[in-house]
């Protein structure tokens, strides 16, 4: 598998593709990591968590990049911004299988005589570290020691609210003779409050958010939703990037083109039934989640009447916007000595060169 995955690096650097300036690491939850560093003469293998710290600084690597951040992987990561060095993650989690697929359209559309033909390996570990070190510079996201401090205190917020929300559904649809279930709420303020005072220790200004889209102080949930709106956008320069990633559509589509994309389905439609039209984008659902529910709190909407849903389905937008604005403005990086990111307390905007499009 080693053999394959550098010949599939050979190949993409023959195409004049450039690779990260780093180290890429393919994580996995139950095995050992695989490290790609690319370079003249390139190394791939697989390191143990507990030396992958010694394995980085005996290599004299000091930028990394992952595919996506998991709660075990931010002691090791931790580790690493301890020791100075770069971590970067990829923005959204298709990004890996976007690049194979640019790579079949771009290069594999004639027959496997074709000069520019590059053979794909089938996906295995040592493949995917090699494609993630290829994958494009503006879909690279910065993360520091603030950050990444918040994303697990916002981690175990998530996991809380949402067991909370599911038993709120279950006891407002419990029939009257049935056995209620009950779930304290006190101990998802705490949890909310918990995840709260962590982001404004890292990052003091948010509290200026809360004051803007006008969250009482006293609202502790609104408080811990809002956070995680502005975690996830922040960092994003463009508006219609932060409705994408909340799979909140920009322009409507216009009625006869539905018309023609249903013909097309049907008329393509095979024998079993099942209908072969374009795959749907992966939005950020827990990003949506957020928004719609402190949509709900902030305006008192309930999502059950037909007629609050309306206003959720537009009011929801237009918060998500406001949310992204002022955190923008309150919490924008300053750039200091040539590192960016001191109001933020130091997650650095990557330029446009490096890829700040999402």
């Amino acid at each position: 598998m080693k053999a394959e995955a550098l010949d599939f690096y050979r190949q993409l650097k023959e195409r004049g593709l450039k690779p990260f300036d780093g180290a890429s690491i393919d994580f996995h939850r139950k095995r050992d990591p695989v490290v790609f560093i690319p370079r003249e003469n390139p190394v791939i293998t697989i390191v143990k968590k507990e030396e992958l710290l010694d394995f980085l600084m005996a290599n004299d690597v000091r930028r990394v990049l992952v595919d996506a951040l998991f709660p075990s992987r931010v002691p090791p990561l931790q580790s690493l911004l301890e020791h100075d060095i770069e971590v970067y993650v990829l923005r959204r989690p298709t990004v890996l299988a976007g690049f194979k697929a640019m790579l079949e359209r771009r290069y594999n559309k004639k027959k496997q005589n074709d000069n520019n033909y590059i053979k794909i390996p089938r996906k295995n570990d040592f493949v995917d570290a090699v494609a993630l070190a290829f994958t494009w510079p503006k879909f690279h996201q910065r993360i520091d020691l603030h950050y990444i401090m918040c994303w697990r205190a916002m981690n175990e917020w998530r996991r809380v609210y949402t067991i909370f929300t599911k038993v709120q559904q279950m006891i407002e649809d419990l029939e009257g003779d049935e056995i209620p279930v009950t779930l304290h709420e006190d101990k998802v303020i705490k949890k909310g409050r918990d995840f709260v005072d962590t982001v404004v220790m890292h990052y003091p200004k948010v509290r200026r958010v809360f004051e803007k889209i006008r969250i009482p102080d006293n609202d502790v949930i609104a408080q811990a939703l809002c956070c995680e709106v502005v975690l996830e956008v922040y960092h994003i320069p463009k508006k219609s990037d932060i409705m994408k990633k909340a799979g909140i559509s920009v322009l409507p589509v216009p009625k006869r083109r539905k018309k023609e994309a249903n013909k097309g389905e049907s008329k393509n439609e095979p024998e079993n039934g099942r209908k072969s039209g374009k795959k749907s984008f992966q939005h950020d659902g827990k990003l949506l989640f957020a928004v719609t529910q402190l949509t709900v709190k902030l305006y008192h909407l309930n999502p059950r009447r037909k007629k609050d849903q309306k206003k959720i389905m537009w009011k929801a937008p237009k918060l998500l916007k406001r949310i992204w604005r002022y955190s923008r403005e309150e919490l924008q990086m300053a750039e200091e000595s040539g590192r960016v990111g001191e109001a933020l307390g130091g997650v650095r905007a990557l330029s446009k060169r490096e890829g700040c499009g999402v």
